[in-house]
């Protein structure tokens, strides 16, 4: 992965216009159906959604539940009542649902007053106004708990609340029992921008939620497959344009700095004797200051800010910024500093340094754009927005082995901060007040997303982007290389179908992005080799005339 700017930054643009061209195929995403698919409230009248954290009341943030379903044809925007929609938590116990009711007595919602309505397998049976809290001295623990409810401290926003274990009742034939139904009704969107509240970030799936069946397990393995071979040949097609078109401007643009700084100084002046000396023995390219990089890690921490719908002057977004901030400084120095350390024992005279990486700024935001467009959850961020740049040229081999080692590096602090936030997530939940553990947690899922977005994206075959140098040193390297990472970010970032015929949601729209950069990419390859013949066709111009 180390920098080459001058051919690196229209492989960027490139890959930008057509990611952009792309987006056109990709509809926005749906929450996963396979939890609710048999609910009564998935059927009919009613769709499942994805919920966006600003609809979700603070007391509900976390919770996990399994899907959010709406009235499909009713509006659903701000005004009286109109932001409307039901939450489902299938094999929900008791003790779990009493504390999503302690969450919002904590939070200021109950004040121990509201009419309760529980039953107990054993024939208990209280309907009276009474706290949340109490419900836990039951034994056996209640099997119903039904109870309707607004905001303690305006009267604004209802919540109805309905537990079923299935030994009295049923919230809803489809769903096995215990089951938790939440019905939300707000006015307006609710504020999710305190120092504590969790962003998208927060909504990256734990270990145990993404750990695959192995029906699942094979479909990951195909799945990365096909990505690999709809990127592979259509990108080495688009990668032949791009160098040919980029070498003609690299000539015109060489040419034209060859005369601007071959003019000569006025003569006399100490620019003459500089000028003369830099012309016999050669001048030494700039190397970019050292100090730089943190400027660019703040440039790129502000842009994938934006990943979160809510990022502005707020007390979540400084949080943010400081999670993000510190996630690609973990990422890039010490996943850099690694592969150094295994380059000074190989190649002591590689003297390798890190560098920023100007160019990748336009990726991350695009990254960004992306996963707001197609509201991606966590989010998509370009990680890598650093790189390695030596003393010496290095050898085929050896430039493959810096972008093996990079890229390895990344998947596995990536690896390694998705088993932290696995621990902590849970922790941070059950704490929704807590800055620090929320900026922990958000931490580790800022290294997992910066790390695993960045391994389909680097490894593209274009131009000098790290895929191309792996592509045209060893294709079959090139190939396992970008089967394995495009692997790692579905099953991170993705719920893996069972079978090709439920494809949908963030997975089916991510694979229609990759099908519509296939698609353009040929497109391309074909417009030009028409441009080409037809060009070869017309012959020389007559001289003369």
């Amino acid at each position: 992965m180390t920098p080459r700017p001058r051919r690196a930054l229209p492989a960027m643009l490139a890959a930008a216009a057509s990611l952009l061209g792309a987006i056109a195929v990709a509809s926005p995403a749906a929450a996963d159906e396979a939890d609710c698919a048999d609910a009564s409230l998935a059927q009919g009248g009613y769709s499942i959604f994805e919920l966006q954290q600003r609809f979700v009341p603070e007391p509900l943030r976390g919770t996990g539940w399994d899907c959010a379903t709406r009235i499909a044809d009713r509006p659903f925007e701000d005004g009286r009542y109109d932001i409307s929609y039901t939450l489902l938590w299938a094999g929900i116990g008791a003790g779990d649902a009493i504390g999503i009711l302690e969450r919002f007595a904590d939070a200021g919602w109950l004040d121990g007053t509201e009419m309760i309505s529980a039953t107990a397998s054993d024939g208990r049976t209280e309907n009276d106004r009474m706290a949340a809290s109490s419900l836990r001295g039951w034994d056996p623990p209640p099997s119903q708990i039904i109870t309707r409810f607004s905001d303690a401290r305006d009267g604004e926003n209802i919540i109805e609340f309905d537990f079923e274990d299935g030994l009295v009742g049923a919230v809803d034939p489809g769903l096995e029992a215990p089951t938790l139904e939440i019905a939300v009704y707000l006015r307006a969107p609710v504020d999710a921008t305190g120092a504590s509240d969790p962003s998208v970030l927060s909504s990256l799936r734990t270990i145990a939620q993404a750990l695959p069946s192995s029906t699942q397990l094979a479909f990951l393995g195909g799945s990365a497959v096909f990505l690999m071979l709809v990127v592979g040949f259509p990108g080495y097609l688009f990668n032949k344009v791009l160098e040919k078109h980029w070498s003609g401007f690299a000539r015109w643009l060489h040419l034209r700095r060859r005369r601007r700084v071959s003019k000569p100084p006025r003569p006399g002046s100490a620019a003459e004797a500089a000028f003369a000396a830099d012309a016999a023995a050669g001048a030494p390219a700039r190397r970019a200051p050292s100090w730089l990089v943190w400027p660019g890690f703040v440039a790129a921490a502000i842009i994938s800010g934006f990943v979160d719908p809510a990022f502005g002057p707020n007390p979540m977004s400084v949080r943010l910024l400081v999670t993000a901030l510190i996630s690609f400084v973990l990422l890039n120095v010490v996943g850099w500093l690694l592969v150094i350390g295994v380059l000074r024992r190989i190649q002591p005279d590689a003297r390798p340094r890190i560098t920023f990486r100007w160019g990748s700024l336009v990726v991350v935001a695009l990254t960004v754009l992306v996963a707001r467009l197609l509201d991606f959850q966590p989010g998509v961020v370009f990680g890598l927005v650093a790189g390695l740049t030596f003393a010496i040229t290095l050898a085929a081999s050896r430039d493959a082995l810096v972008i093996l080692l990079g890229s390895g590096a990344a998947l596995a602090m990536a690896g390694l901060a998705w088993i932290g936030f696995s621990a902590l997530a849970p922790v941070a939940d059950a704490v929704p007040g807590s800055v620090l553990l929320r900026g922990v947690v958000e931490l580790c899922s800022g290294v997992v997303v910066e790390g695993i977005s960045t391994l389909p994206l680097a490894l593209l075959p274009l131009l000098a982007l790290d895929g191309a140098v792996l592509f045209a040193w060893r294709k079959w390297v090139w190939a396992v290389a970008y089967a394995v990472g495009a692997a790692a970010f579905v099953l991170v970032m993705f719920t893996i179908p069972e079978a090709w015929g439920e494809i949908g949601g963030g997975f089916g729209r991510w694979l229609l992005l990759f099908v519509g950069l296939a698609a353009l990419a040929v497109g391309a390859w074909a417009v030009d080799v028409v441009i080409e013949r037809r060009r070869k066709a017309a012959g020389p111009a007559p001289a003369g005339g």
